[in-house]
């Protein structure tokens, strides 16, 4: 057993092992504190020299006697999870937290028993979805998306994190508010359906609220910060600076849907709705003829395969400039 512990805290356990160790937990609270104790003192030693380790060592052999107790039968850990697909599969993934959080000790204050059960939902690049959640929250998931989360909730508090982007509905419980953590930003709630966008490759994470009340926390301040209804707030993560601002909150989840139709509408219109749909950085030269009216639907096609439609149709160009378009007048 000592070997699969500690293939665990490194993260490399085999799904089979994962299960002989979460059936030795179940057998004793003993077991579960001297997991915590070794889990702590190892992740206190992670970066510290080999010899310091010893002691991870010295602990096992005073507990080996309790941990070489004949094993109990496997059991089937059956994670739980209903995905679905929007524009096209998705990929779900199961992960532990020893591979996923090791060394983070700060996220989930979870007992070793239910760190062993963190779900791990990822969106590709050409994949929207939605999950629901242990307490019925539902969860939507925009492209190249991570959501992290455990099978069961603790009591008292709901908390997940959030790479990517997501829109969420959540269920109202007083007892126990709603954390979304991300990169230099916290979203607290109690019920209510709001938005978060937080990619690796953008400076800024945002909350828009649509509904209800959310209070969003940011390093450096005292205290959280409300938001209203069609508010969104931004904060660069490198410097902590934010900006408050007045939006309508429903141009952010429009990705939600299955297919963008525009009918009739201005050239600026059209290229808001394309900004929030396939989430893209546009910007618009002097000149472009924003006014011009025009009509179309967009289904599971790429952003570039859109950009030539317009060209074909407006007096328009288009060049990419890293993660930015530009639009340029012919």
């Amino acid at each position: 057993m000592n070997d699969i512990v500690l293939k665990y805290l490194r993260g490399d356990a085999s799904e089979e092992e994962k299960e002989q160790l979460l059936d030795w937990l179940r057998e004793s609270e003993v077991n579960k504190q001297s997991f915590s104790e070794i889990r702590d003192r190892w992740l206190e030693t992670e970066e510290t020299p080999v010899s310091d380790r010893d002691y991870v060592k010295q602990a096992f052999a005073r507990f080996a006697a309790e941990v070489e107790k004949k094993e109990q039968k496997r059991k089937q850990l059956r994670l739980s999870f209903f995905v679905k697909v929007a524009a096209s599969v998705a990929l779900l993934l199961v992960c532990s937290l020893g591979s996923y959080f090791a060394g983070q000790k700060r996220f989930f204050n979870l007992s070793p028993e239910e760190q062993l059960v963190m779900n791990r939902v990822i969106m590709g690049k050409d994949s929207k979805g939605s999950v629901t959640l242990p307490d019925g929250t539902t969860a939507w998931l925009n492209a190249n998306s991570v959501l992290v989360y455990p099978e069961h909730f603790q009591a008292g508090k709901r908390q997940v994190k959030l790479e990517g982007e997501g829109y969420f509905e959540v269920v109202r419980d007083e007892q126990a508010p709603f954390f979304v953590e991300t990169d230099g930003m916290t979203v607290n709630v109690l019920g209510t359906h709001f938005n978060v966008r937080n990619y690796k490759n953008r400076e800024t994470v945002e909350t828009a609220l649509l509904s209800g009340k959310v209070e969003v926390f940011l390093p450096g301040l005292d205290k959280g910060i409300i938001l209203k209804p069609n508010q969104k707030i931004s904060c660069n993560k490198q410097s902590g600076t934010y900006n408050l601002a007045e939006v309508d909150a429903s141009d952010y989840i429009i990705w939600i849907g299955d297919k963008l139709v525009c009918t009739n509408e201005k050239l600026s219109v059209v290229l808001h709705r394309m900004k929030h749909w396939y989430n893209l950085d546009i910007e618009c030269r002097k000149g472009v003829p924003l006014d011009q009216r025009l009509s179309l639907t967009i289904r599971k096609e790429s952003p570039e395969e859109i950009l030539k439609l317009l060209t074909l149709i407006s007096p328009i160009r288009y060049t990419i400039d890293g993660d930015k378009i530009i639009i340029s007048p012919k």
